[in-house]
C-alpha cells in the first residue's frame, strides 16, 4: 500500500471552511461579531508567567462540530495563553487554518497520514516557543506491526521546542486506538514509543501527551506497564489525576481519565504542576459543541 505524509506548516494561514450543511451553532455567539463568543473561561485556567512553559493536550472531537465551535475554542485558547497545544481529532485542514489565522502571534502544524480524518497538530506560541525540529511522523513505514500498534492512519507525531526559559522539549503527540479489545493494540503502541525514546533521544526532556484511550491506573492489565516499572527513568504526570476524583477526570462522560501526559526523569524535577482544566464548569455548552475530553495542562520551569 502506498505511504503518504501530509504536513503543513502554518503560521497565520488562511482558508476557507464550513459549509452550508453545518449545524446550526449551539453558543452563545456574540450578535454584533458572529465570529466571537461571549463565554468567559479565566475561572477555569492555569495561569502562567513568562518564565514557565505550559503544555497542553487537548482531543477536540472531530473539530469543528458546529459553525460556532471555533470561535469557542479561540476564546479558551486566549483565555488559557498556554505556550504549546498538542491537540487531537482534528477533521477539517480549512477549520485549523481559519483557526490559526485567528490566533495573532501562534504558528501551527498539521499532519495528515495516510488521509486520516481524525489529524493531529500543534499550536506554539511565537513569543515563547521557537520549533527547532518540523513536525513529523514517528514510525511512518506501513508495516503490518506499525498498524497494528497505531491503526493504519494515526502515527505519533514529533516535534522539538525551546522555551524562552531555556527547555528543550521533545514531544510526542499520540492518539492511540480506543475501546474495549484493543488492549493490544495499545500495549503495542506503547512498546514502540518507549523503544523511540530509549533509542533515540535517552538524554532528551521528552513528553508524551495526547488522548491514551486507556487508564494509566488499570491494575489489571495496564498496557502502559512498560513505562511504569521504568520508574527511574519515566513517569506520568497526570498519575495524581487519575488516581484521584473522578471529578478531576478528563473524560467526564464515561467518567475516567484517559488524556495523559508521561515525561522522561530529566523533567522529573522541572514540573510545577499538572491539572485537568474543567471547562465545562465555565460553560454549559463546552461538552456539545466543543469536545467530550476536557483539556489537560502541565506548567514547568527550568531547575537545570
Amino acid at each position: 500500500m502506498k505511504k503518504l505524509l501530509f504536513a503543513i506548516v502554518l503560521t497565520g494561514f488562511f482558508a476557507c471552511g464550513g459549509g452550508s450543511d453545518d449545524p446550526a451553532p449551539t453558543n452563545p455567539t456574540n450578535p454584533t461579531n458572529p465570529g466571537t463568543t461571549d463565554e468567559d473561561f479565566m475561572a477555569c485556567v492555569l495561569e502562567g508567567t513568562s518564565e514557565t512553559l505550559e503544555i497542553v493536550t487537548w482531543n477536540i472531537e472531530n473539530f469543528p462540530q458546529s459553525t460556532s465551535t471555533a470561535a469557542t475554542v479561540l476564546k479558551i485558547i486566549e483565555d488559557t495563553d498556554p505556550d504549546v497545544i498538542a491537540l487531537q481529532e482534528i477533521t477539517s485542514q480549512a477549520a485549523f487554518a481559519d483557526l490559526l489565522g485567528e490566533l495573532n502571534g501562534w504558528s501551527g502544524a498539521l499532519e495528515r497520514f495516510n488521509g486520516s480524518n481524525l489529524m493531529l497538530g500543534y499550536l506554539f506560541k511565537n513569543s515563547e516557543v521557537t520549533v527547532t525540529q518540523a513536525a513529523s511522523n514517528l514510525y511512518a513505514d506501513q508495516t503490518d506491526e506499525n498498524d497494528f500498534a497505531f491503526t493504519a492512519f494515526r502515527r505519533p507525531l514529533f516535534t522539538t521546542i525551546t522555551h524562552t526559559n531555556g527547555l528543550e522539549l521533545s514531544l510526542i503527540n499520540i492518539h492511540l486506538k480506543c475501546c474495549d479489545g484493543s488492549e493490544d493494540r495499545r500495549r503495542k503502541a506503547s512498546e514502540l514509543i518507549k523503544d523511540y525514546i530509549d533509542t533515540n533521544l535517552p538524554d532528551d526532556r521528552v513528553v508524551v501527551l495526547g488522548d491514551y484511550n486507556d487508564e494509566i491506573i488499570d491494575a489489571d492489565d495496564n498496557v502502559f506497564q512498560n513505562f511504569i516499572d521504568d520508574a527511574a527513568n519515566y513517569r506520568f504526570a497526570t498519575i495524581d489525576i487519575a488516581g484521584g476524583s473522578n471529578t478531576n477526570w478528563s473524560f467526564p462522560s464515561w467518567p475516567s481519565h484517559i488524556d495523559n501526559i508521561l515525561i522522561t526523569n530529566e523533567l522529573f524535577e522541572d514540573v510545577i504542576e499538572t491539572r485537568t482544566l474543567k471547562l465545562d464548569e465555565c460553560s454549559n455548552t463546552y461538552l456539545n459543541n466543543v469536545s467530550d475530553h476536557r483539556p489537560v495542562i502541565m506548567s514547568l520551569r527550568k531547575t537545570n
